[in-house]
């Protein structure tokens, strides 16, 4: 009997002393950490940040009129937490949305909750580093009444599009660092200052920047812009780097997965992941972005051609590398054809020196506004009228 007890006391003591090692050792569970949005009458993008990746489903909910409830998306997080900041519901009112509700649905699920005025069709899909869930809610676009759409046509239409410019990078993301220290955040919206003159002073299109100063701008928040505010074109402008010091040209992406390893590193580095994740290979898996595929395929084609012929004047051994496909985590979810430019290498000894050069620079700006006059004028027109 009192060995019997004295095994149990014991016990109980070794598993006294074990038992804060056992949980030091399992990692604390995800948490939501912030929810944004952004909102336009039919367009609506939340944002929800978390600690670490967390598995979720989605799913929607018919209105409920016995109890009140309207229709609603529910997003439901597995083995997560709600952070308590996030506990109090965050109002919308945009025509779409009427609010985002927040709870810890069981001990072990964090739920969040769309409640919605309206709706068309919603998407969701992460990203990474950190880890966020992007949820597009489409609303329902009011048809123009056939009548009145006949006075219309008579008019001719205002011929003035958007094009939204992106510099990436900016703030406390500096991007690429190539010779003599030059920074790709720094060379790439000096850039796009010069295209966006260039535009508005010879076409007639209204210029948008997701920056205009030496600020960090979110990637989903970049598209989430250009899709706000109805942008026709959504042109990403970024420079090159390499651990090979000799690679040097321009190419033009589209969005799209590839296994090509070159490509990966390229986007892992401008969608600030240390190293190669398989969820590069699945961010397009279900994404209704793709019926702007042809479209960014032929708008960048044409940037990459009249970039090739600009710069080839300021550096004749400039390699055409082509255009080429590849998960950037900046067009994801555009409305818009959309494409990234990578202007040159900062990393080579020749393209590095000349990307601090305003004469190069001035290049690289006219053959991306060669290449965006162009296609306004020979495809733009044809795919507004299919849209229509």
């Amino acid at each position: 009997m009192v060995g019997g007890v004295f095994r149990w006391m014991l016990g109980v003591v070794l598993l006294a002393s074990v038992a804060p090692f056992a949980f030091a050792l399992s990692p604390p569970r995800p948490a939501l950490e912030e929810i944004r949005h952004t909102s336009v009458p039919d367009y609506t993008r939340v944002i929800i940040t978390l600690s670490d990746r967390a598995d979720y489903r989605h799913f929607r909910v018919a209105a409920d009129r016995d109890h009140d409830r309207p229709p609603r998306i529910v997003i439901d997080f597995s083995s997560a937490r709600i952070d308590p900041q996030l506990r109090a519901p965050i109002p919308v009112d945009d025509g779409l949305l009427k609010r985002i509700r927040t709870g810890q649905f069981s001990p072990t699920t964090a739920r969040v909750v769309l409640d919605l005025e309206q709706i068309e069709s919603y998407t969701a899909f992460p990203l990474y580093s950190p880890y966020r869930l992007i949820i597009d809610v489409k609303g329902k676009s009011e048809k123009t009444p056939p009548r009145q759409q006949a006075k219309q046509s008579r008019a001719p239409p205002p011929p003035q599009y958007r094009i939204m410019i992106d510099p990436g990078h900016g703030g406390r993301d500096p991007g690429a660092v190539g010779v003599d220290g030059l920074k790709e955040k720094t060379v790439v919206l000096a850039i796009s200052k010069r295209l966006g003159k260039k535009l508005e002073s010879r076409l007639p299109v209204k210029v948008l920047y997701t920056r205009e100063k030496d600020v960090f701008v979110p990637l989903p928040e970049r598209t989430a812009q250009a899709n706000a505010t109805k942008a026709d074109l959504f042109i990403s402008i970024h420079a090159n780097a390499s651990e090979n010091p000799r690679l040097q040209g321009v190419e033009t992406y589209y969005l799209n997965n590839t296994n090509d390893r070159a490509t990966i590193r390229l986007a892992n580095l401008e969608n600030g992941l240390a190293s190669p994740g398989s969820e590069l290979s699945f961010i397009l898996s279900d994404l209704y972005h793709t019926v702007n595929e042809p479209e960014s395929i032929a708008l960048a084609h044409t940037l990459q051609n009249s970039m090739m012929t600009q710069v080839s004047k300021r550096h004749a051994q400039a390699r055409n590398l082509g255009v080429k496909k590849g998960p950037f985590y900046v067009l994801v979810g555009a409305h818009m054809p959309c494409v990234l430019a990578e202007v040159s290498f900062l990393t080579h000894r020749v393209q590095g020196r000349l990307l601090r050069s305003s004469a190069y620079r001035e290049a690289i700006a006219e053959g991306l506004f060669q290449g965006i006059a162009r296609f306004i004028k020979e495809e733009l027109p044809r795919i507004k009228k299919d849209s229509v």
